[in-house]
Formats: structure tokens, sequence, C-alpha cells
């Protein structure tokens, strides 16, 4: 219990510090931020009374459907956290070595990292999760025996696959330890990563379609993962004023199934860590001479950090097949191929820019971890180059720039491919395209370099939690409002072309006042980001 109550502690004292709070403030406006995106999804599909009847119809017990479509997020973010975030809490953890040298069990902290697992994917489910379930309740103005027991079904759904997932990575780990197997392990990492923000981001854009999915869902709660069931039917029984006490025995045996899982996994922890650490020698590498400019140095390093990390490389592939998905699928482009009031090059345009923009959201902040966020430990180093810092940012920038051709290039690939786009439209789409990468750099150097954002504290070293996703939320936003000049004239170019037909003489007489624009907007914001970046770059590389 010490191990525990320490947590607690260190948890308690998080408002005596400033960083702390800083800390606190971050996460809970984050964890706000989902919770009012649970409750608006509640919302939309509870105002589709048509639907809910259709529902009702086809299974009986729409109640039940609808209360599992809210516990579903427990599942998504436990698979997300557990193959993600946990991984390496489970073989990285820096406090292993201090549990080790004590006289506890060798095992004791094994169960302390789970707990802590356990209790992140909580916290993450019930944001995603409560809102929407209360929302329901609220509607079916259900007892407050009813509410009681909302913590159970969200704790039933998240902590039994969350022990699963882990346990299951340490037995692969004493059995098979090896690079073949850090290399799953780390492919796994990156599926769950994306797909837990493809899923946000579709669940977010989606809109009435996601109501229908919904109801869809919601008409077969037979098709709910077990974990989700068993709270859902406890859930509905309590709303009708029942103690459903076969619900209750199936969820207490789920929480047992878990806690049997932990002390498992416990047990095998400490040899898969011992086959960890054996497994993989470090490299021997020849040296190579680097160039002397500190803009090329650092563009360089970028470069080569990224090809040593066979993780960052898979993440790449992973990405390039889920852009694969987003434009064979037409996700959020059907009704810009489908306008006929528009000419064949100017849809394929807006198609192609649309999942340019899609794709680019997916990467930037990635990619903005790594101007400071991710060189934590090389801190010390950069404040006593002997070079300029706006040098070292330059050279950042200039490699995040390669980078972001990767999402241009699969694109118009893969438009040409799907779509039949031209080889003009594809030239079109990469003029206009080039200028939103510069936008996107402008916008990577102002919020990736805020001091109150990412600097380091006394130790170099960045605070995880909500100030992270703080930092992504007002990277896209600030995005989105940078690109919302092309937004609005193409909404423009679709209500006028509604009452009048467009011609392609009159796109080609627009297009060299659209492409200029496009650059005098890129390169201005380019320039303005990088100039408040490395004005915000020098006050972090000054002494504290």
């Amino acid at each position: 219990m010490s191990l525990l109550l320490a947590d607690l502690r260190s948890l308690a004292n998080l408002p005596r510090e400033k960083v702390g709070r800083r800390l606190l403030t971050h996460a809970l406006v984050g964890m706000g931020l989902l919770a009012f995106l649970s409750w608006w999804i509640a919302s939309t599909l509870l105002a589709r009374p048509d639907l809910i009847a259709q529902a009702h119809q086809r299974t009986g017990n729409s109640l039940q459907g609808l209360i599992g479509i809210g516990l579903m997020p427990c599942p998504i973010a436990a698979t997300w956290l557990g193959l993600s975030v946990a991984q390496r809490q489970l073989f990285e953890s820096p406090e292993f070595p201090l549990w080790q040298a004590t006289p506890r069990p060798i095992w004791r902290g094994t169960i302390q990292i789970l707990l802590r697992a356990s209790c992140l994917a909580i916290v993450w489910a019930a944001a995603l999760s409560t809102p929407f379930v209360l929302t329901i309740l609220a509607r079916q103005h259900a007892p407050l025996s009813a509410y009681a027991l909302v913590p159970v079904a969200v704790i039933t759904a998240t902590v039994p696959l969350m022990a699963t997932l882990l346990v299951a990575q340490i037995a692969l780990v004493r059995l098979f330890a090896g690079r073949a197997l850090r290399l799953f392990l780390t492919i796994v990492a990156a599926v769950a990563s994306v797909g837990f923000a493809t899923w946000l981001l579709l669940t977010i854009s989606a809109g009435e379609e996601r109501a229908e999915q919904f109801a869809a869902v919601a008409a077969t709660p037979e098709s709910l993962p077990w974990t989700v069931d068993s709270g859902a039917t406890l859930l509905t029984a309590a709303v009708n004023g029942i103690f459903d006490l076969d619900a209750m025995r199936s969820t207490l045996w789920w929480l047992l199934y878990a806690a049997t899982v932990f002390w498992i996994g416990a047990r095998l922890h400490p040899r898969a860590l011992e086959a960890h650490r054996l497994a993989e020698p470090p490299l021997r590498r020849r040296p190579t001479n680097w160039p002397g400019g500190m803009t090329a140095v650092f563009r360089r390093k970028e470069i080569a950090q990224l090809l040593q990390q066979p993780g960052a490389l898979v993440g790449f592939l992973i990405f390039a097949f889920l852009v694969f998905a987003l434009v064979q699928k037409q996700v959020l482009v059907g009704s810009i191929l489908g306008n006929w009031r528009l000419p064949v090059e100017v849809r394929h345009v807006g198609a192609l820019l649309t999942h340019w923009f899609l794709a680019t959201v997916l990467v930037l902040y990635p990619h903005m971890g790594r101007l400071v966020l991710w060189d934590s430990t090389q801190w010390s180093l950069y404040q006593t180059a002997p070079g300029a810092p706006g040098a070292i940012l330059r050279g950042k920038l200039q490699a995040i720039g390669l980078l972001l051709l990767w999402p241009l290039l699969l694109v118009a690939v893969l438009g040409s491919h799907f779509n039949g786009a031209s080889p003009r439209t594809l030239l079109l789409f990469v003029g206009l395209a080039t200028p939103g990468i510069l936008v996107a750099l402008g916008v990577l150097a102002f919020v990736g370099t805020l001091p109150w954002l990412v600097r380091p504290d006394e130790g170099s070293q960045i605070a995880q939690g909500g100030r992270n996703f703080f930092a992504s939320l007002l990277l896209i936003l600030l995005f989105e409002l940078a690109i919302s000049p092309a937004f609005v004239a193409w909404w423009k170019l679709t209500n006028w072309a509604r009452h009048n037909q467009l011609s392609t003489s009159e796109v080609n007489a627009l297009l060299p006042w659209v492409l200029g624009g496009a650059w005098a907007c890129g390169l201005g914001l380019l320039a303005l980001g990088t100039a408040i970046g490395g004005h915000n770059f020098r006050r972090l590389t000054l002494p504290r």
C-alpha cells in the first residue's frame, strides 16, 4: 500500500506547485473538451426520435443498445493506452532500478505500473463515456441508483481489457524477446495511436451520419463486447428500477478476472524485463562527417534521428494505409466529386485538397514534438551550442517541411489512381498544397515554441499530460484558422456555381489570382511564425 499511497500523495501535491497546477489545468481543459464531445454526440442522437423508434422496433430494447454505445469508448481508450502508452511504462520506466533495489517483492512495482495504466484508462474512458451515458439516463428520468452504478459500468468496460493487453505483452516479451518482437509491438502501438486519432476525427466530422450508425448499433445490442454488455445490462435494469443480480455478478466476475490477470502479469514481469534488456545489444555504427552549418547540422540530425527509429518508419507506412482508406472511401469528398455544376478539374482539386488537409492534421502534432517536446534530453546541448537559436529552429523546420511532403505525395498518387485526376490537375493541387505546408510550418513554429506550453522544467524535462493534449488542440485550431480563407473561398465558389455555370475559361482566368494569393499567404504566415518562433526559441534557451 505504501507505493499506492505515494502515487496518491504525489497527485494530491500537484496543486501546490506551479508546474502541477499548469498540468492539472491543461488536463481538465482537455478532458472537458472530450466530455463536451461525448455530450454533443448523445444530444445529436437523441434529437432524432425517428432513428430511436426504428431501433426499438427492431430489437424492443433500444435503451440497452444506447447505453452500450455510450460505454464503447471505454474499450477503445483501453486498447489505445494499453498498446501505445503503457508499453513504455512496462519496460522503460525509470523507477524499476529503485524498486528492484528495495527489500520489497520484485513484482510489487509491476502491480503499480498496471494500476497506473488502469487509472489513466479510466480517466480517458470516463471523459469519453460518462456524459453520453448520463445524458441518456437523464432523458429516461432514471433513479439515483442508476447514476451510482455508472462508475461500475465504466470500470468493468475498461480495466479487464487493459489488464489483458498488458499481460499479453509481458508474456510475449518473456517468451520471444528480441528485435523482431520489439518491431512487432512498435507496429501495434503505431496502429493503435493512428486508429484512436482516426476514430476521434471521424466521430467529430461525421455529424448526422454518426447518428444513423449509432442507431443501427442500438438496434443490435447483442453485438456489444461482453464487458460493455454487462455494464449496459446493469444500467438498463437500474433505469427501470430493478437491481439485476446476474448483471452485477457478471461485472464482479470481470473485475475478479482483471485482478487475477494482474497477479499473473506481476509474477511474469521481472523475467520479461530481464529478457527485454538482454535481447537487444547496442548497435555499432560507423561515424560519418556532418556538414558545418548549424542549420544543416540540425536538419540532418532530425532526418538521421528519424531513420534510426524503426517505429517512426513503421508509423509512416501505417499513415500511408490510413490515407489510402480515406481516398478510397472518399471520406468527406462525396459531395464535392458529385457536384456536376463545377468542372471536373475543380472537383478533383477540391477533393485532393480536402484529403490533404485531413492527412496533414493527423501528423501536425507529432511533427511539432520535434521542435522542443521530444528533445528534453538534448536541451542542455542546445543551451550551450555556439550557434544562434534561430539557426537550430530553422534546421528543425526544414526537416519537418520535408516530412510534410509525405501526405502531399500520398494524396497526389492515390487521388490520381482512384479519382482519375489528370497531370494538370495534380500540378495545380501541388501548387496549392505547397503554400499550405508553409502555413503549417508557420503555425508549428509559433505553437511549438510557446514557453508557457513547452518550456522544460529545472531537470530539463517536459511535463507530460494534459498540457500536450491542449497543445495539440491549439495547434489544430490555429491551423484551421490559418487555412480558413481557402474554405471561405471554396464555399463562395460552390454557392455561386448553384446559379451560374462555371466554365473552364473562367477557371483559367481565376487561377493566377488563386495561386498568387495562396503563395502570398503561405510565405507571409511562414515568415511571421518563424520570426515569433525564433524569439520564443531564444527565450527557451536562456538560463533559468
